[in-house]
């Protein structure tokens, strides 16, 4: 069995070290919506929200923690948004319906997967420059950078596969099985694995990368949505069901869910390490302390959160 973990992994690019989480609650203020709602999770009080075009679904932060771009899935566009002001600084046009986004660990590229047309848009940082669509799988609804920064991976949900491309050439490669709806794929700190939570089959697919094959199942409770990893944390962390569930990277075994009080959306790690910042069903954003598996008071976010994410404290 591949082994996931790594003893000094080095940190997971757009690892979670600030103090503020970013929600996409799809409803938002308006329908479809164009803001994110915004939390301090020192605190647990909702922030004023930012707007960034129609339908924000996916998010990710440069890893110098200064900007956090956004996927607009109603208008086709990659916003990039300023964490110190809120403010929109730029636009790019990438595929239809984009879905997800990746940070390369360098800063210099990101990734965007076009739900709507089957393909990944790489683009140009800083400047926010598309380039040529590189054709992966159908409905490509979550995509991972391996820290290394050689190889990236494409979950296609309705092809049931994930597709790597080789970052070097910006080319695709042959899909690899990943159960019946891939909705979710995080690459380990060591660069070795990959874990893709399989939505319709309520499990998780360990993919060793040196053979781009799967290794085995790992169940889980019902309807898996998204996994975070915290630097060198030896455990991944996955949003299932009612609660949070952890997977020791070495073992590959599940353990205890920790329950959130409501189906538990999307998450992602912040407060050092300490905390899961879980999105719910019902509209909240639900802390979960990763010590003693306890949930915190939820806050009023909106919507239906389906992605969180919390950028890096800016240096500087």
């Amino acid at each position: 069995m591949v082994t996931a973990g790594c003893t000094t992994p080095p940190p997971v690019a757009g690892s979670t070290r600030g103090s503020v989480a970013y929600v996409a609650t799809l409803a938002g203020r308006a329908d479809p919506g164009d803001d994110l709602a915004v939390v301090d999770t020192a605190t647990g009080r909702a922030l004023p929200p930012v707007t960034t075009g129609s339908l924000p679904t996916a998010m990710a932060a440069t890893p110098d923690g200064h900007d956090l771009l956004v996927a607009n899935k109603g208008v086709n566009q990659l916003a990039e948004v300023s964490t110190a002001t809120g403010e929109v600084v730029r636009r790019t046009t990438v595929g239809l319906e984009p879905d997800a986004v990746a940070v390369a660990p360098d800063g210099t590229l990101a990734l965007v997967a076009n739900f709507g047309d089957g393909t990944v848009t790489p683009v140009a940082l800083p400047s926010l420059t598309a380039g040529r669509p590189i054709a992966v799988g159908r409905q490509p609804v979550s995509v991972a950078i391996a820290p290394d920064g050689k190889v990236a991976l494409v979950a296609n949900y309705e092809d049931g596969s994930v597709t790597p491309i080789a970052l070097t050439t910006a080319t695709a490669g042959p899909p690899v099985p990943a159960g019946l709806q891939p909705i979710s794929v995080v690459i380990t700190p060591n660069s070795a694995a990959a874990l893709v939570a399989d939505f319709g089959a309520d499990q998780l697919t360990p993919i060793d990368l040196a053979t781009m094959q799967p290794v085995g199942t790992i169940p889980l409770p019902a309807n898996p949505t998204d996994i975070a990893l915290w630097e060198a944390d030896p455990t991944a962390w996955v949003s299932a069901g009612d609660g949070v569930v952890p997977i020791d990277l070495f073992t590959l075994r599940a353990g205890s869910p920790m329950a959130v009080g409501t189906g538990a959306q999307a998450l992602a790690i912040g407060d050092g390490g300490t905390t899961a910042w879980v999105g719910g069903g019902n509209g909240t954003l639900v802390p979960v302390d990763l010590a003693t598996g306890r949930a915190g008071r939820p806050v009023a976010v909106g919507g239906q959160p389906t992605a969180v994410a919390i950028p890096p404290a800016p240096a500087g």
